[in-house]
């Protein structure tokens, strides 16, 4: 399977643990990257193809929780992988697949930000979740 495929299909995941009442908390983030594509352009016979793919990558954050499992939820959305390639989408896509793998160090950045930005909201989930302790 290929670095793309992998990125596309599958979802990168960070694990952390947080103190809360005594007790340690397993949560796992999932940074889930989907792809949007639009053909732009027209292509006529007997004349070069003037089409152009732009696409968009979309990254979602869930957030689960390993003792609750009713309060996974997503933490961020972000569509913040955008171009274009030459030609139409159906055969541009394992080229547009490809060059989304190559910045697959800016979904990883944005999954650990996102961790950070939903310390404090996690820590009131569980607050929320145990009330007494």
């Amino acid at each position: 399977m290929t670095l793309a495929a992998m990125l596309l299909g599958e979802m990168i995941e960070h694990r952390v643990t947080v103190s809360h009442g005594g007790a340690e908390h397993a949560a796992t983030y999932r940074a889930r990257v989907t792809l949007d594509t639009k053909t732009i352009g027209a292509h006529t016979p007997n004349r070069p193809s003037r089409q152009h793919c732009a696409w968009t990558a979309a990254i979602t954050i869930e957030r689960a929780l390993d003792a609750a499992p009713q309060a996974a939820r997503a933490v961020a959305t972000d569509r913040t992988l955008r171009g274009t390639h030459p030609g139409a989408c159906q055969t541009a896509r394992p080229a547009i697949a490809e060059t989304v793998a190559r910045r697959s160090p800016a979904v990883r950045d944005r999954l650990v930000a996102a961790v950070e930005a939903d310390r404090a909201t996690l820590a009131a989930e569980l607050a929320a979740l145990n009330p007494n302790g």
